[in-house]
């Protein structure tokens, strides 16, 4: 069960579009150098690995698998690291051009490992060495022969990386924000998540159609992001002898200074059908009328050329509202690309849906989803949906909120809330079809 688990987890992660650098192209073979020198600059590279390619064999994680290696040479001025906790941050990212796609770092010093990142379900791989020695340092990229693409192209980076500044003391709060839809589909999932999927030309999970009466289901992913100083890490315990129930879950909040405070942030909802435990309510999804131009409507015409004439009308209602989709937080994408401020991966998806470490009495489960890193859930998952019957063609805006019972202590409670517009069409037919037109401001 827990292979399978893994496996249909893998589905978890979510293609990112970026342009490779065209510097440091790789062969797939032949190793490349260069030097950081300062703590602004970046030292960034690409390549593309294959399941084709040799096992490069130079190291125990290369002994099965093709590897690109990066020499870096790492020249810092003397004191970059007084008074300043911080490190040597090397990352990779990669698209995902199929099922699974998913590479592994290593980073080595003196024939010695000192770093690596090689969990599933994610988009990137990203490690800190702390306070880092000058000196080389050598750089493998590994292809996962898990993968289902062919090959994966790459681009990698390394700059140093400095913790927030312990003065003035504080908490390091996280802060979610809601990335824009990349796909809003009426196309069957085929992927085998815990359920069997729907049938070939359905839209609902046999789960949707049971608990929620759906029929036709507009299916989307939702990306949240932490852009906060602060993990935003959630922490709860199972009894073992399942017939209490659990505890509370608990928001872990860092200080700037040392130690933690923690605090009641939400409930636990157990999935019989998928077994497993979430936290309840991490987001919800409306639907809202609207033109062209993506300015709302209101949830019908007659009530549009109503509301016209209301000098302080209320906000227009949703045509359609989505359930509050439950998460199992971690860190899937690397949302500060070239940014600073983001942390190693440090949640990794299933880990978060096995206990972390138990007791006599209670299993204690750890999700989160690191500072400048970006949670993803993508359409082919069960609850990514609302439902859509009877609704006419048309433009709509697509809204979804992260936290919308404001149980999660944030840096900011204004920014949490995300919206792209969309065209619906042949709605009512056996071939309802849907497009993202572009990204709304934050609503």
């Amino acid at each position: 069960m827990r292979k399978r688990i893994i496996w249909c987890l893998i589905a978890l992660a979510s293609s990112l579009t970026f342009v490779l650098p065209e510097s440091h192209i790789s062969s797939g073979s032949n190793p490349w150098s260069a030097t950081l020198r300062n703590k602004s600059d970046a030292v960034r590279w690409s390549g593309s690995l294959a399941r084709s390619d040799a096992p490069a064999g130079e190291i125990p994680e290369c002994a099965s698998t093709g590897c690109d290696r990066f020499d870096l040479e790492v020249s810092l001025p003397g004191g970059v690291w007084n008074n300043k906790p911080g490190g040597l941050e090397v990352s990779v990212r990669w698209p995902l051009i199929g099922f699974a796609d998913n590479l592994k770092l290593y980073i080595y010093r003196g024939g010695a490992l000192v770093a690596r990142s090689e969990g599933i379900i994610s988009s990137a791989q990203s490690v800190l060495i702390p306070q880092a020695a000058n000196g080389p340092y050598q750089v493998y990229v590994a292809f996962d022969q898990d993968s289902s693409a062919a090959s994966i192209p790459y681009e990698a980076l390394a700059e140093v990386e400095y913790q927030p500044k312990p003065n003035p003391a504080r908490q390091l709060l996280p802060d979610l924000v809601t990335r824009p839809q990349r796909n809003v589909t009426f196309q069957t999932p085929e992927l085998d998540f815990f359920e069997p999927p729907p049938a070939p030309g359905e839209t609902c999970y046999p789960s949707e159609a049971a608990e929620e009466g759906a029929e036709t289901c507009l299916r989307f992913d939702q990306v949240f992001a932490n852009v906060g100083e602060g993990t935003m890490e959630l922490r709860f315990a199972v009894p073992r002898d399942g017939a209490s129930h659990p505890h509370d879950i608990f928001q872990r909040i860092y200080r700037s200074t040392g130690g933690f405070d923690e605090r009641v942030g939400g409930d636990l909802e157990f999935h019989p059908i998928h077994q497993h435990y979430h936290y309840t309510g991490f987001g919800i999804t409306r639907l809202y009328a609207s033109n062209a131009a993506g300015r709302r409507l209101g949830s019908s015409p007659v009530r549009a050329r109503r509301m016209k004439k209301i000098k302080n009308r209320q906000p227009p209602e949703p045509v359609r509202a989505g359930r509050k989709v439950s998460f199992c937080l971690a860190d899937t994408e690397l949302d500060f690309w070239l940014k600073k401020g983001n942390g190693p991966r440090t949640y990794n998806a299933p880990d978060c849906l096995f206990p972390a470490y138990s007791d006599a009495e209670h299993d204690y489960f750890v999700q989160g989803i690191t500072a400048g890193w970006g949670d993803v859930y993508d359409w082919y998952l069960p609850d990514q949906y609302i439902e859509v019957t009877g609704v006419p063609d048309g433009y709509y805006i697509l809204e979804t909120t992260a936290d919308p019972d404001d149980t999660l202590l944030e840096a900011d409670e204004s920014n949490n809330c995300g919206a792209v517009l969309i065209r619906l069409s042949g709605m009512g037919t056996a071939t309802p079809s849907a497009e993202v037109i572009r990204p709304l401001p934050s609503c």
